[in-house]
């Protein structure tokens, strides 16, 4: 096995777990991904493993089509999901999957996140946009998620949790952390009147 997707299974490897230990995701919930440079290979978690469980080689590499290269396992159930987001964003090189607790109250809700923090639009470029509910693991979802990032770097899945990306994998785990930063704050907001949106994001 070539010492780039090794390095890029243990990358996924390590993410998955911290995703855990920062409380993203519980049991097998959740899934994350590299795309490998200059190559039409992606490495996924796999499906139906509890992250403290699994090792480097438990990870799945596939090709953009969805073909099996490396893995004893099945990918995650949303391989669709990330493959889409790769070929609609090729500048994307990492994506986290996740069902943090209050992000997700926010997409149960049915609700956008608006443009309240600066590290939220720096960072995620804007509002966090709710995808239309589908089933996990369908194509709709994938078509959802892709639309409610738009040329953003997150958004909420209804019923469900979020989606962050970024061009490396570390960035994609930062920027589910500001999604839930962000959606503690504006959850918060609305025990004092509700959140202001921030001026210069703010049209007539």
């Amino acid at each position: 096995m070539k010492p780039l997707i090794m390095e890029a299974m243990k990358e996924v490897l390590d993410t998955a777990q911290e995703m855990a230990r920062q409380g993203l995701v519980a049991g097998t919930s959740g899934n994350c991904s590299a795309r490998l440079p200059d190559t039409d290979l992606v490495v996924i978690t796999p499906t139906s493993l509890e992250y403290g469980l699994m090792l480097s080689e438990d990870m799945c590499v596939l090709n953009m089509d969805g073909e099996t290269v490396e893995g004893r396992y099945s990918p995650s159930i949303e391989l669709n999901m990330h493959l889409a987001v790769y070929n609609s964003r090729p500048e994307v090189g990492g994506i986290v999957h996740t069902h943090q607790s209050m992000a997700t109250a926010v997409a149960v809700a049915g609700k956008d996140i608006p443009p309240i923090l600066e590290e939220q639009v720096f960072s995620l470029y804007g509002a966090i946009e709710l995808a239309e509910y589908a089933p996990p693991g369908s194509p709709e979802l994938a078509d959802n998620t892709v639309a409610a990032l738009g040329n953003r770097n997150a958004c909420l899945l209804a019923h469900h949790g979020v989606v962050a990306i970024g061009k490396r994998l570390r960035d994609a785990l930062l920027n589910a952390e500001i999604v839930e930063r962000t959606a503690t704050v504006y959850l918060m907001s609305h025990l004092i009147g509700g959140p202001r949106i921030l001026p210069f994001m703010e049209t007539d």
